[in-house]
Formats: structure tokens, sequence, C-alpha cells
């Protein structure tokens, strides 16, 4: 994704019978293969191939106190990505293994977030909202944009 590409916004979808989730067009940006894998925040997170590569940078660059903890996290974190291609409907399919981590219903949320996207269950999505919702609240008086 070129630096300009910034990926905003919120949308609400339906996974079909063959779990497979429409990817809108403005995501897309002519690409038909992305890198899926493991949020931090209870959710999967869709890379580019190019921001793929700059993540594999900051992994490498992880520097964890408890060797041990580093090593596993890079282990599992490399071991559940997947290589997805979006078809010609603009569909991509969520392997089972997402779809039962994240309790992925028929009923999904994509975020746009800054250089990756989001695929969060409704329901979790929106307990998240209401949680960070009350920090906003507390630390927007900090904030000048």
């Amino acid at each position: 994704m070129p630096k300009e590409d910034i990926l905003t916004g919120i949308s609400f979808h339906i996974l079909d019978q063959k779990n497979r989730l429409f990817i809108p067009l403005k995501y897309r940006n002519k690409q038909k293969k992305f890198v899926m894998t493991y949020g931090l925040d209870n959710c999967v997170v869709i890379y580019s191939f190019k921001k793929w590569q700059e993540v594999i940078k900051k992994i490498e660059n992880l520097s964890i106190k408890n060797k041990l903890y580093q090593r596993a996290f890079i282990r599992l974190f490399f071991a559940e990505a997947e290589i997805v291609e979006i078809d010609r409907q603009g569909r991509i399919l969520i392997p089972k293994k997402f779809k039962d981590r994240f309790n992925l219903g028929n009923e999904i949320v994509l975020v746009g977030n800054k250089d990756k996207l989001e695929i969060w269950s409704k329901e979790e999505w929106f307990r998240y909202y209401k949680e960070v919702s009350k920090i906003i609240n507390k630390i927007k008086t900090q904030i000048e944009i």
C-alpha cells in the first residue's frame, strides 16, 4: 500500500455460507493477495504484501526481555498467518481457525486502521467500541488535532 493509501472507515458485512467476506473496492487498491493473521486486540488483521514486509522487519527488531516469550510470539504470529486472495467478486475466504478463535458469526465489522484492515465480530466490535469510548472521553481534552 502506498503511503497515501490510508485505510479508514467502518463497514458492516455478512459472511456468506462459504465463509467469504466481501472486501470493498476502496480497501483493495488493485491488489489480489493479502496476509491475514491474528490481531493483538481480539480481531483478525489483514496486511497488504508491502505492509507485511514492514511488519516482518519490526518483528525482526523485536526485543522482549524474556527470549522464550519472544520466540513463542514470533513462532505463533507467523505460524498463524495465511495468504488470502480476493476472488473475482471481491471476496476473501475467512479460514475456519480465524472464524473459531474470534467467534466470527455471520455479521462482521470491517475496520480500516491506517495501514491494515481489521475483521471483528459485530458483538466484539461494539463491546470494544463502548470500552474505548470511555477512554477517549477521558483523554480528549489532552488531544489537539
